[in-house]
């Protein structure tokens, strides 16, 4: 008989419920326990078979547990994350990996040393319409790469909770929380190294602390322009994303929650569009659930094959690299 991975949730916000809700989908993954501060109403989310704690130390310590997973504030990541790899768990963290690139590389060389799986969740990698776009990259479909633009526009409604617009708390803002799954997910579609040429944040919100603006110039490989556009503007509202990756053989356009739109640019050739999402995933929070259930996937198959996640530590460090890159560029040019 196969024995489940006994997983620990630290943290029952969205991505915590998110967690536990596509759980019972994954072969192998048995949610055992989770935290929550004491007081949070959890009625109808838990079942009576998952333990509760009050704090991340207690569940750290359940020696039943085989791995941990942290969805908190991002300044909680590093020390969870350090302790859980110390009490011989693996471990899965909600982006980023830390607040610092510091922080993240400390982690990721623990992590070595105590042959345990770290698996930072970037849910944009398991989106299928990023997934088939970096099927048609790498077959060819799309030729030549000669420039790139991606942009997330997320309205700061609900969903931008109001611990993120703490620089204390969240390290920093719509460039971190959002630019990078960005980069991250440009990297993994050309399946080029990006690197770092300026960039701007915008503040004219007065969203808390942080930048709720972020516009980034980068070059992909062989000096390919690569520009990335990042916002919380205030209101709600559905989300404005596009990843557009320009070709010789034509334009591919990706939308993560949707699908994609390839335009060719050879004559006679019609423009294919796909919707890459099953009829029954008709929200954004179903489709989100969607990339939750592939990194759950993948960090249960890494754990089981004794192998390193996709994405990898050097794709986690090299994305936590760009982001303090702009932050340091952004503090120079404000003076």
């Amino acid at each position: 008989m196969i024995m489940s991975i006994r997983l620990g949730i630290v943290g029952m916000g969205r991505i915590g419920r998110q967690q536990l809700a596509c759980a019972s989908q994954i072969e192998g993954l048995e949610i055992a326990a989770v935290v929550e501060p004491a007081g949070s109403d959890l009625s109808g989310v838990l079942d009576g078979s998952i333990r509760r704690y009050s704090r991340w130390e207690e569940l750290v310590a359940d020696a039943s547990l085989d791995a941990v997973s942290i969805c908190t504030p991002h300044h909680l990541h590093a020390a969870i994350a350090t302790a859980a790899l110390n009490a011989g768990k693996h471990v899965l963290v909600e982006k980023p990996l830390a607040m610092t690139g510091d922080e993240a590389r400390a982690v990721v060389e623990l992590a070595k040393e105590r042959e345990r799986v770290l698996m930072v969740e970037l849910t944009h990698r398991f989106y299928p319409p990023v997934m088939e776009a970096r099927e048609m990259v790498t077959g060819g479909r799309v030729g030549t790469i000669y420039a790139v633009e991606d942009r997330i526009v997320e309205p700061a409604g609900e969903q931008i909770r109001s611990w993120l617009t703490e620089k204390s708390l969240a390290g920093g803002g719509v460039a971190l929380t959002n630019g990078i799954h960005m980069v991250d997910r440009v990297a993994a579609v050309t399946g080029r190294k990006l690197g770092f040429i300026s960039g701007v944040a915008g503040y004219a919100g007065g969203l808390g602390d942080v930048e709720e603006t972020a516009a980034m110039l980068l070059t992909a490989g062989d000096g390919i322009p690569v520009q990335l556009l990042a916002a919380w503007p205030r209101g709600v509202g559905g989300c404005d994303d596009e990843l557009t990756i320009y070709g010789s053989k034509g334009t591919l356009r990706v939308w993560a929650w949707r699908g994609w739109r390839f335009e060719p640019l050879a004559a006679g050739e019609l423009a294919e569009q796909h919707d890459s999402y099953a009829p029954a995933d008709d929200s954004i929070e179903a489709r989100v659930r969607v990339g939750v259930s592939g990194a759950l996937r993948e960090f249960v198959g890494a754990i089981e094959g004794h192998r390193e996640p996709v994405p990898s530590a050097a794709d986690v460090l090299a994305a936590q690299e760009l982001i303090e890159q702009f932050y340091r560029h952004v503090r120079r040019v404000d003076g």
